[in-house]
């Protein structure tokens, strides 16, 4: 009696489907994750912004009108109220913030956020940016 070894497994043009077959999926998922990862960064740089200038606003209001120096100034205040922020706000990368007037703009702003990275996010202007 003559004994066959059957041989299980994948052929290679079998191999070689499932590999391009991944390839397509990855090229369409990759690029979503890649857009929401800057859509994330914008969402935590407008949230920051926005707590920072309500706290300054605070700050104001408390202090007849005067805006804090820097952010020591919300964080141990000088009239020994309680802080204003726990800790100093940390920006994604390529983002900071730019603490003063916004001379281009009418209304008075006491700090706004501006890109400092070496290309600006797909989609967004400087301006865009510090409009926030």
């Amino acid at each position: 009696m003559v004994q066959r070894t059957v041989r299980r497994g994948f052929t290679l043009i079998e191999i070689l489907i499932v590999v391009v077959i991944l390839g397509i999926l990855a090229a369409i998922v990759i690029p979503q994750f890649t857009n929401a990862s800057q859509e994330a960064s914008e969402s935590s740089v407008k949230s920051q912004l926005q707590t920072v200038r309500s706290q300054i606003e605070l700050f104001r209001v408390r202090n007849n009108g005067n805006l804090p120096a820097d952010f020591n100034d919300l964080l141990t205040p000088p009239n020994g109220e309680d802080p204003y922020l726990q800790k100093e706000p940390t920006l994604p990368t390529g983002y900071e913030f730019v603490w003063g007037d916004n001379a281009a703009s009418a209304n008075v702003e006491t700090i706004y956020a501006t890109f400092t990275g070496a290309t600006l996010p797909e989609g967004l202007t400087a301006a865009e940016i510090e409009g926030w």
